[in-house]
């Protein structure tokens, strides 16, 4: 009986093993900011609100500072003095000031966004791998 027993478990275990070891990331659902663990599951400790609140105040950042970022004053002086040799080319300089500016802002909002993505896909993955661990564990628990 008790070899009958100890087969069966050595078999149960190797199974298993070999099912998590074979688990591949799963898609798991996004998680929310400040979602806590469902009823039953640890607390990972996983925070993508920290994140994400960063990610908001660089947004807000950057989009009050690209309605600061005109040189609104710059080209008017180019305008205003258009027989100058040097108009022209101010408003030129400015023009490609504020393409760059906003080519910059632009990047700025793309970071925040990654920042966003990257926390929302960290936990996400962690959260999935712990359920297959425990799911794995399940199968030897329940023995």
């Amino acid at each position: 009986m008790t070899f009958e027993f100890e087969e069966e478990w050595t078999r149960a275990k190797g199974e298993a093993a070999m099912r998590l070891a074979s688990a591949g990331p799963s898609p798991a659902p996004t998680p929310q900011p400040g979602a806590s663990p469902s009823e039953g599951e640890p607390d990972l400790g996983l925070a993508a609100g920290p994140v994400h609140s960063k990610a908001s105040g660089i947004r807000t950042a950057n989009a009050e500072a690209r309605g600061k970022s005109t040189l609104d004053d710059a080209e008017a002086v180019g305008k205003s003095h258009s027989g100058w040799a040097a108009g022209p080319a101010s408003n030129d300089c400015v023009a490609g000031w504020q393409r760059r500016l906003r080519e910059l802002a632009d990047l700025v909002d793309g970071a925040a966004d990654a920042l966003t993505t990257g926390a929302n896909g960290i936990t996400a993955e962690d959260q999935a791998i712990a359920g297959r661990l425990r799911a794995a564990g399940g199968v030897l628990e329940d023995v």
